[in-house]
């Protein structure tokens, strides 16, 4: 670990990218490896890892008796200039949280079809 996570985390002008995509290229043809090694994958994986947080999150807040909804499509930019955060950071996603009032929704009372409606054992 102490080893893979520099190696796989470096930058060097993208060239360490085109030298780790080649290297396990290789070495995949005679045993299994790590192949998401470009810095485009890395970000893809670090934002499932982010996501899988971020559920992890979810489950702890309804666990406390709180509601939770994820949101994507956010206008990301002003996020950042609010949170004082650099222009290279990326947000995964906002979570909003809060308590429910019972069934009653925005525009009117909220309601959920049956779970035997909507499940089928097989």
């Amino acid at each position: 670990y102490g080893k893979l996570m520099p190696f796989l985390y470096s930058r060097c002008f993208r060239l360490m990218g085109v030298f780790r995509w080649l290297l396990v290229t290789v070495m995949g043809w005679f045993r299994p490896v790590v192949r998401e090694v470009t810095e485009t994958h890395m970000r893809g994986v670090a934002h499932k890892s982010c996501a899988l947080a971020a559920q992890t999150f979810m489950l702890a807040m309804a666990e406390k008796g709180y509601d939770t909804c994820p949101m994507e499509g956010f206008d990301s930019r002003r996020v950042n200039r609010l949170l004082n955060l650099p222009n290279s950071a990326k947000i995964n996603m906002i979570i909003s949280c809060g308590i429910r009032k019972g069934n009653e929704g925005i525009w009117g009372e909220r309601c959920r079809v049956p779970f035997d409606e909507v499940y089928k054992r097989i």
